[in-house]
Order: C-alpha cells, then structure tokens, then sequence
C-alpha cells in the first residue's frame, strides 16, 4: 500500500508537466489566444487522468473499488493542478509578466466589437480590470482544470471497473 500511496504524485507530476511544458511553448510561440488552445488543455488533463489512473490503479485486498479508484483519481488530478497553479503564479508574476497586458489588449479587441462599447470607461478601469484578471486567471486555473480532473477520475474509475469486470468474465 505504500507505493500506492506515492504513485499518484508521481503520476500528478507528469500530467501537469506535459501542460506546463505544452503552455510555455504556446507563449514562446504567441499562440495562447488560439481558439484550440482551451479544448486540448482539456484534452490533455481528461485523458492524462483516464489513462494514467488506468495503468496501475490501486487496489484493496485484490479486490478494486470504485471509492478507491476515484479517491486515486482525484489525488492524480489535485497534483496535477497544484502544479498547474505553482507554475501560473510564477508565470504570471516572473515568468511571462506581459501575458496579463497581452490578455488585457485581447480581451479589449473582443470587448470593441460590443456594441454598447466605452472607451473612456474602459481606460479609467484599467487596473482594476488587471487585477481582475490577474485573479481570475489563477482562480480558473484551480478550479476549471480541478472539474476536468474530477469528472476524468469518475470516467477511468469507471473504465477500471469496467475492465476489471470483463477480465473476470473471460477466465
């Protein structure tokens, strides 16, 4: 029970790796406002947890449980975005410091095609709205990617049980 315990940090690690590294190359490569972008950040999590739950998941005496599976599940997903979150706040205050300006001028292009638009409002708000921003980026990053992680911790328990299921029908 003890390297169990220990696999879904590891596990965790590697899925928030793969996003961390897959979001610096979009902001080395100004890609981050890419309609694509949100769908295969999800993509990535969904089946990361799915897949990797799967691989080893844990069991209680040679029996697997669905609690069991989904608590595994979830712990995969909570490390995962605590080093999504470890990494946002670095990257939004050290890192990539313009991301926010970047993301203020984008958002401010979208907010231009508004009808009921207005620029002297939007100018003397403008660091409210990045700090705004600023914490509702790091706010989504915890709790978006958290939802993503629990509904794959639901999908490959459930797909564990499942597979648990017709190994034993076929012996």
């Amino acid at each position: 029970m003890g390297t169990e315990q220990k696999t879904h940090i590891k596990k965790g690690l590697i899925i928030g790796l793969i996003l961390i590294l897959f979001d610096i190359a979009l902001q080395l490569t100004h890609n981050k406002f890419q309609p694509w972008v949100a769908n295969t950040n999800i993509a990535i999590l969904l089946i990361g947890v799915i897949v990797l739950m799967n691989i080893q998941p844990p069991k209680t005496e040679g029996k697997i449980v669905f609690s069991n599976l989904f608590g595994y599940g979830f712990r995969v997903s909570v490390v995962a975005v605590c080093a999504l979150f470890i990494y946002s706040v670095l990257s939004v205050y050290l890192v990539f410091p313009d991301y926010l300006t970047e993301l203020y001028n984008h958002n401010l292009v979208e907010a231009q095609k508004q009808p009921n638009f207005d620029a002297a409002k939007v100018a003397a708000n403008k660091d409210m709205a990045m700090k705004v921003m600023r914490t509702s980026l790091l706010s989504m990053v915890v709790m978006f990617n958290l939802a993503i992680g629990i509904t794959g911790a639901l999908v490959g328990a459930v797909i564990a049980l499942l597979s648990e299921s017709f190994s034993k029908k076929k012996v």
